[in-house]
């Protein structure tokens, strides 16, 4: 099959082209018309039958061609579209270096102004950027390999250097396809919190084993709200004896820098979990709701950032939220049920992760 370019952009097919695509999508799909539109073979889909494994195959069958293929619902009906396949640009993995020792550089020096006359500097300067750097890096390599394994073409992770208190604005991996279907979305959007959340559990409880000695609290001193799962965690190393003992009154134990880094995990999660345009939350809900669901989910996500004080992530989750998400070529099919149960899991993260105005 050859396909030449129109000035405009669009594909022009020839007809001994449109026959064969048409052939091809016949193996896998009923059509009640096919039609060319803007150059693209178009197909209205005979409903109802099953388009989940018939898109997989159909698109494996047009790789060849470098073409792919869009399943969406229009006006009550399954419209199929055959189109190009959109090049992808060669990423440089000397800028994923560089900006990865830049971050080391940066979460170095904000432990070490967090160690700043509670512990060793150079001690706990390292010891939070291991930290802070496994939860974050776990996170985005959790999307990278999962990626991978959908299929979905997608870069290393980009950590992104930033001042103190945290050292860094986190990590991103770029997609440069869509996910073939909501499974495949679903997947992609939930293995970053699932497996940074099971770090940052980790390094926050072993952080917790880590506390700063008793001291008289300092004038001025911050408390920060705690998530749950850090009050689960605490609970059970008490009962395990591995914590510090209890401060006498008026004097304070103080939070160590590999705490902090499984605390900003916490936080990272929780905010990756809201169900907002891109966010990994975001991409769960696409795979799972309709627009008016999600629209509300915006607003009430909007809500709750105000409502906790994260004004900054709220302005935003605001500019994303005006975003519309892409979806996956197969927006049609369904989401498998194991996986709507798996929503369950990813709500109890989101709650356990979320900071409580507590001491």
């Amino acid at each position: 099959m050859s396909e030449t370019q129109k000035e405009t952009g669009e594909a022009i097919v020839s007809q001994e082209s449109f026959e064969q695509i048409t052939n091809l999508v016949k193996a896998e799909f009923q059509i009640e018309d096919a039609f060319m539109e803007y150059g693209a073979p178009t197909y209205y889909l005979r409903q109802p039958q099953e388009t989940k494994q018939a898109f997989i195959k159909l698109i494996k069958n047009l790789e060849t061609a470098n073409l792919t293929a869009i399943l969406r619902r229009v006006d009550g009906r399954e419209v199929l579209k055959v189109i190009p396949k959109p090049a992808t640009k060669k990423s440089n993995p000397l800028i994923n270096l560089l900006l990865f020792f830049a971050t080391i550089v940066t979460t170095f020096v904000t432990g070490y102004f967090l160690s700043n006359g509670l512990t060793d500097p150079m001690l706990g300067g390292g010891a939070f950027t291991i930290a802070i750097m496994a939860v974050i890096g776990t996170h985005e390599m959790g999307h990278k390999l999962t990626a991978d394994k959908r299929g979905v073409k997608a870069t290393l992770p980009y950590f992104i250097p930033g001042p103190p208190p945290f050292g860094t604005f986190g990590a991103v991996i770029m997609q440069k396809d869509l996910p073939i279907n909501k499974d495949a979305l679903f997947d992609i959007g939930s293995s970053g919190p699932i497996a940074g959340f099971i770090i940052a559990a980790i390094v926050t409880a072993v952080g917790m084993t880590m506390a700063i000695p008793a001291k008289p609290p300092p004038e001025g001193y911050t408390v920060l709200p705690v998530p749950l799962i850090s009050i689960l965690a605490s609970n059970l190393l008490q009962w395990l004896n591995l914590l510090p003992s209890n401060p006498p009154e008026g004097y304070l134990l103080f939070m160590h820098p590999v705490e902090f880094a499984g605390w900003v995990g916490m936080v990272v999660t929780m905010l990756n979990l809201l169900p907002v345009a891109m966010l990994d939350g975001g991409h769960v809900a696409r795979s799972l709701a309709g627009e008016k669901v999600r629209a509300v989910l915006s607003i009430a996500s909007l809500a709750l950032l105000i409502w906790s004080g994260f004004w900054v992530m709220a302005i935003f989750v605001l500019f994303l939220a005006m975003q519309r998400h892409p979806g996956p070529l197969d927006d049609v099919s369904g989401l498998s049920k194991g996986r709507k149960l798996l929503t369950v899991a990813l709500i109890l993260i989101f709650i356990l992760s979320f900071p409580l105005p507590l001491e």
